[in-house]
């Protein structure tokens, strides 16, 4: 996966990310991850959320609440307030 540009990052972008870590996590084609189902309902545990969850900060380079995944269980959710977030600390 390529690494984000915090300078261009948009939602849709880290959406595409996301969707592209999800689909590896759960051994899947990123066409089959819904970015408006909760991550939950794929069947990921706490431990593939954190994990996704490091992967995320590796790759922005941030370091990230660990709430940010449960108060934000959609990818389309979690895009848009990370990206709210990443805005707003500029």
């Amino acid at each position: 996966m390529p690494d984000l540009a915090l300078d261009t990052l948009t939602a849709d972008s880290l959406r595409a990310w996301l969707v592209d870590c999800v689909a590896t996590h759960l051994d899947r084609p990123a066409e089959a991850v819904d970015t408006t189902a909760k991550l939950s309902d794929y069947g990921l545990d706490s431990l593939h959320v954190l994990a996704i969850a490091a992967e995320l900060e590796d790759h922005l380079d941030i370091s990230l609440d660990p709430t940010v995944m449960w108060d934000n269980p959609t990818l389309d959710s979690l895009s848009v307030a990370l990206v709210r977030e990443l805005s707003q600390n500029a």
